[in-house]
C-alpha cells in the first residue's frame, strides 16, 4: 500500500510540472518563414532565412545553450540564466549576447526570440 500511495503521489507530482524548453531542436523553417511574412518582412527574408538557418540544431541543457548551422564549422556554445519563467515561456541571460531572450513552447514547437533579431525562429523536434 505505501508503494502505491508514494507512485500516486510522484505521478500528480510530475502532472503539475512546468513543460521544459531542455532538449534537441532543429529548424523548422516553413514556420519561421510563415512568422516573418506574417510579420510583414518581404518575402526575400525567406532566402535569407533558409541560407542562414537550413539544418540548424540547438541543444539546451539546464545551463548550456550549443547551436550549430550549417556551414559554420564550430558551434556555439553559450551559459544561460533563466531569469522569468511562466506559462512555458522562458526569459534567458545569455552570456557575451546582449539583451534578454524570449524562448516560448508553444504546443511542439520552441520560439525562439531574439531582442536583436527582426525575426522569431522556431525549431521542432524533442
Amino acid at each position: 500500500m505505501k508503494k502505491f500511495v508514494l507512485l500516486s503521489l510522484s505521478l500528480l507530482a510530475s502532472c503539475h510540472k512546468s513543460p521544459s524548453m531542455q532538449g534537441n531542436w532543429a529548424v523548422d523553417l516553413v514556420a519561421t518563414t510563415d512568422r516573418a511574412k506574417a510579420s510583414g518582412l518581404p518575402d526575400s527574408v525567406a532566402g535569407q532565412i533558409r541560407e542562414t538557418y537550413d539544418g540548424g540544431l540547438l541543444q539546451i541543457t539546464s545551463d548550456t545553450l550549443v547551436l550549430r548551422l550549417d556551414g559554420t564549422p564550430d558551434a556555439m556554445t553559450m551559459n544561460y540564466k533563466v531569469v522569468n519563467e511562466s506559462d512555458g515561456c522562458y526569459t534567458l541571460e545569455i552570456s557575451g549576447v546582449p539583451g534578454r531572450h524570449s524562448y516560448c513552447l508553444e504546443g511542439e514547437s520552441l520560439v525562439v526570440r531574439d531582442p536583436t533579431a527582426q525575426i522569431a525562429v522556431v525549431y521542432s523536434g524533442r
